[in-house]
């Protein structure tokens, strides 16, 4: 495959990722939203979609799309680049929903619709984010070394999971995922800590990869979801969410919170 189709495909998924690292987690697992797509009139919608996508464009146009070319583009490269943002963020946002089953193949395109539209703004802004501000430097970066990362791991985990781990979405996710879904959950969520440190050029991405065969950085992989898991566990036990339940239950609901933990955990790598 060539380095221009490799560069390309970076670049997409790092937005698709951004997305879900910068606001997107969050925002899949409130059950406002969800209700609030169902529930607005579709007017409503396409207008703060429109509203919404237009304050987007109008920081992308400003700032620009990447690194390096902020504002000096001209009008088409600046709307080829937003139609590449907003695909992303359509695309980040039905790939977490369709696995943790909030909307699946068999539901009617107009409640898909409705959810995308309030879901590609917020999205959008996160997609913006992570492809301008998040990709590789050439400023050197000082990586931690294990153990030493395992408390930016932690750190990335909690900040991006203590919102959601008290929250009644992740029992109902959780009640209604047979084990196929929450495997499905961790495939997704060890291959975004992944993607995240090791293939998508993120921040300190030539760090994190000098010298390290692929054996060792899928094992920095699991290790981070590990942590993930670790503390998506003593989060729900802090706040109570195990009691009365059975140890299988727990795993579930651990398993859940695990995909916001890991996405934590790798964009905690990132920034910090």
């Amino acid at each position: 495959m060539s380095s221009e189709v490799l560069d390309a495909l970076r670049t997409q998924g790092r937005g698709v990722t951004g997305a879900l690292l910068v606001v997107g987690v969050a925002m899949t697992l409130t059950a406002e939203i969800w209700w609030l797509s169902w529930q607005l009139p579709v007017l409503h919608l396409v207008g703060f979609a429109a509203v919404g996508l237009g304050t987007v464009f109008v920081l992308t146009r400003k700032v620009g799309f990447r690194d390096g070319n902020g504002g000096d583009e001209p009008l088409h490269r600046v709307l080829a680049d937003f139609a590449e943002l907003v695909a992303q963020s359509f695309v980040a946002a039905f790939v977490v929903l369709l696995v943790f089953g909030v909307v699946t193949l068999g539901d009617p395109l107009s409640s898909v619709v409705r959810l995308g539209l309030v879901l590609v703004v917020p999205f959008g802004f996160g997609a913006a984010l992570a492809n301008r501000l998040l990709g590789e430097t050439d400023a050197p970066i000082e990586e931690e070394a294990f153990p030493r990362n395992l408390a930016v791991f932690v750190l990335g985990a909690v900040f991006l999971t203590f919102p959601v781990a008290a929250t009644e979405e992740v029992v109902v996710i959780a009640r209604n995922a047979g084990w196929p879904r929450l495997a499905a959950i961790v495939v997704l969520s060890v291959g975004v800590v992944h993607l995240v440190l090791h293939e998508l050029e993120f921040r300190g991405h030539r760090d994190r990869i000098e010298g390290r065969t692929h054996v060792l950085q899928l094992g920095t992989a699991a290790t981070a979801y590990v942590v993930a898991l670790a503390v998506a566990a003593v989060l729900l036990l802090g706040f109570g969410q195990f009691n009365g339940r059975a140890p299988i239950e727990s795993v579930q609901l651990t398993v859940v919170l695990g995909f916001p933990a890991a996405a934590g955990a790798s964009a905690g790598e990132v920034v910090l």
